[in-house]
């Protein structure tokens, strides 16, 4: 995917994450729904940086972010950021939630061989699901 149809992409979820918001939805609801009270976030960068800031005003647990430059970041707003292969070692949560849009089939192949019993959800998923 070249980098104007990933913008686009990336357009597109905040669009409808914004459209969620206008009409009173959020994704700490939404994954209350699921029977999902402690998540991690996949990706550190801006989108993983806004899920957390709305949740964090919620029930919703973030435990951790994972972000494949997380041995060099080691932390982000008081929470460990750990690197895909550290998964396993960390606290269990009831969802791993996978904040790059292009990137969450190879992302949940990477897990797999980390961390294979680890639920996944797909940002772009619970955004049109909410």
């Amino acid at each position: 995917m070249d980098n104007e149809s990933r913008m686009r992409e990336n357009f597109l979820l905040m669009k409808r994450w914004m459209e969620n918001k206008n009409a009173g939805k959020s994704f700490s609801e939404y994954f209350q729904q699921c029977g999902y009270r402690s998540v991690a976030i996949y990706g550190a960068g801006d989108i993983g940086k806004l899920l957390f800031d709305e949740l964090k005003q919620s029930d919703i647990q973030v435990k951790y972010f994972v972000d494949r430059n997380g041995e060099g970041i080691h932390e982000m707003e008081g929470l460990p950021v750990v690197a895909i292969h550290q998964v396993r070692e960390m606290e269990e949560v009831d969802v791993l939630v996978v904040t790059l849009i292009n990137a969450y089939d190879s992302i949940c192949k990477m897990l797999a061989g980390f961390a294979k019993e680890i639920r996944t959800l797909s940002i772009r998923e619970a955004v049109y699901e909410m």
